[in-house]
């Protein structure tokens, strides 16, 4: 979950950094300033998921 909220936030950061003219707009960084968002909001999901998994596999077992 961390890796990807990270991988989010700086996708996120480096888009904004494109938009106030910081970075200058080229299509590769902002390619892969989307990818990185789009991989980093999936590994979180995955991340939340499999937590939210273990979480009811230990309540399941845990009468």
């Amino acid at each position: 979950m961390i890796v990807g909220g990270t991988m989010l936030v700086i996708g996120w950061l480096i888009l904004m950094a494109v938009v106030v003219e910081v970075l200058p707009a080229h299509i590769g960084l902002s390619l892969s300033a989307y990818a990185m968002t789009l991989v980093g909001f999936m590994v979180g999901v995955m991340g939340v998921i499999a937590k939210i998994r273990i979480e009811r596999s230990r309540d399941k077992y845990d009468i």
